[in-house]
């Protein structure tokens, strides 16, 4: 048997039971019983999911916008207005929970603009898009304007 077995944290043994046991901590004030350490590294893995979040839902709407715009498609069109809609609500409910986000939204626009660029060049090899968003790229026009 190795004689430097470490014990394991209630974090690393059972999640769910370790949020459960902080969270009782707490609400109760006993704050020199918390696995500070843990709770630090969770409370950063939700503000970095937050993010993750935006630039997902900030490439499908671009991407389909991209779509919309660019494509002649009566076809596809109602689709895309869809998706469209669907996460231009869902970044307004997520913006209205974080506000700080919408600075986060400006800072990585134009990065998600080429990964979702990259996306629709590769599906559409025969659609000429722009390199550069060629609209308002502000957060509130991105979210209520009507491109096409």
């Amino acid at each position: 048997m190795n004689p430097i077995i470490t014990k394991l944290s209630l974090y690393e043994q059972d999640f769910s039971l370790w949020l459960e046991d902080t969270a009782t901590k707490l609400r109760e004030g006993e704050f020199s019983e918390i696995d500070i350490e843990a709770l630090t590294e969770e409370i950063e893995a939700l503000g970095r999911s937050e993010k993750q979040e935006l630039e997902n839902r900030l490439e499908v709407l671009l991407a389909h916008l991209l779509k919309r715009i660019y494509i002649d498609s009566a076809y596809d069109n109602r689709g895309w207005e869809l998706t469209i809609a669907e996460q231009r609500r869902k970044i307004r409910r997520l913006l209205k929970k974080s506000p700080s986000l919408k600075r986060y939204f400006e800072q990585v626009f134009e990065e998600i603009y080429q990964d979702a660029l990259s996306l629709v060049k590769m599906e559409y090899k025969k659609v000429s898009f722009p390199d550069n968003w060629s609209f308002n790229s502000e957060f509130e026009a991105i979210l209520t304007e009507i491109f096409w």
